[in-house]
């Protein structure tokens, strides 16, 4: 080229270039861009795509992923008011303080604690039945009841 011919002399080198040699280095170096923008663009689209981190990386990418989740689940969890708080403690120690009857019923005796239960139940409402109707009738309360040979004199 021109400017390798006259080193010392630049505005002869520009003038002796033609444009078609210009035209031609301008295209040159506008397809060795080109391809390296295309180059950096294929390493963008290898470094960004998950997929081939996930087959390289299996282990990294579980643990990725549970700890993108845990934090994710920390984002969303609720978190109670002063009240609620209160009552959640005062629950508690209700619950230590039934601790007994619940551990004991939380086993096989799960069905003799409900039958018993019931069986209270049932008996409470036959002794308030009683009383009520006593009361009603004006008895004091149950009298004794006389057999043949007994010496309780029935009045």
């Amino acid at each position: 080229m021109a400017a390798r011919e006259y080193p010392n002399n630049t505005k002869e080198a520009d003038v002796e270039r033609s444009t078609k040699d210009i035209r031609r280095d301008i295209a040159a170096k506008e397809e060795n861009i080109s391809k390296t923008v295309d180059q950096i663009g294929e390493r963008i689209n290898e470094k960004l795509d998950w997929r081939e981190y996930v087959k390289s990386y299996p282990y990294w990418a579980m643990g990725a992923a549970a700890g993108l989740g845990y934090l994710a689940s920390r984002m969303f969890l609720t978190r109670s008011t002063p009240m609620e708080r209160i009552m959640n403690s005062i629950a508690g120690e209700v619950r230590n303080s039934l601790g007994g009857p619940l551990v004991r019923a939380a086993g096989s005796g799960l069905i003799k604690m409900t039958l018993m239960g019931i069986a209270t139940r049932a008996a409470a409402g036959w002794i308030k039945n009683a009383t009520s109707t006593d009361a009603a009738n004006g008895c004091a309360g149950p009298q004794p009841q006389a057999e043949p040979d007994s010496t309780i004199n029935p009045k």
